[in-house]
């Protein structure tokens, strides 16, 4: 049984989106331990929540690892992203994506113009003291 690439995505991000749900759940059990359970925590719900909240993620990372969609630069981008001062962001994007291809395009181009942004503003400050 194949899957068509046209609907893979659409799939893929039904998924990613399930599992956010569960990573959500598993913040709130994390804040339910907190206000609840601080003086002796539930070890059992502590870990479970832990759990939880990491699936969304984890199921990411192995995504990129295993996905026929992307070449080795795009996955470059993209764990580049993920390590970067705008995670937040690359996994809102990653999650939501329905060409992942282009989207690491994109945000290679945002943080290049980024970094010649600074870099300019950088020698002003250095011209102008």
């Amino acid at each position: 049984m194949s899957i068509s690439l046209t609907r893979q995505p659409s799939f893929t991000n039904r998924v990613f989106g399930a599992l956010a749900a569960v990573s959500a759940v598993g913040m709130v059990g994390l804040a339910v331990t907190a206000v609840i359970g601080f003086e002796e925590p539930n070890n059992a719900l502590l870990l479970t929540s832990f759990i939880l909240m990491l699936v969304a993620p984890v199921a990411m990372l192995v995504h990129l690892a295993r996905t026929r969609e992307l070449t080795s630069r795009e996955r470059r981008i993209w764990i580049r992203q993920f390590a970067g001062p705008r995670a937040p962001r690359a996994f809102s994007a990653y999650l939501t994506s329905h060409d992942r291809s282009a989207t690491a395009d994109r945000l290679a181009a945002e943080a290049s113009a980024r970094f010649h942004s600074e870099r300019r503003s950088r020698a002003e400050r250095h011209d102008a003291g």
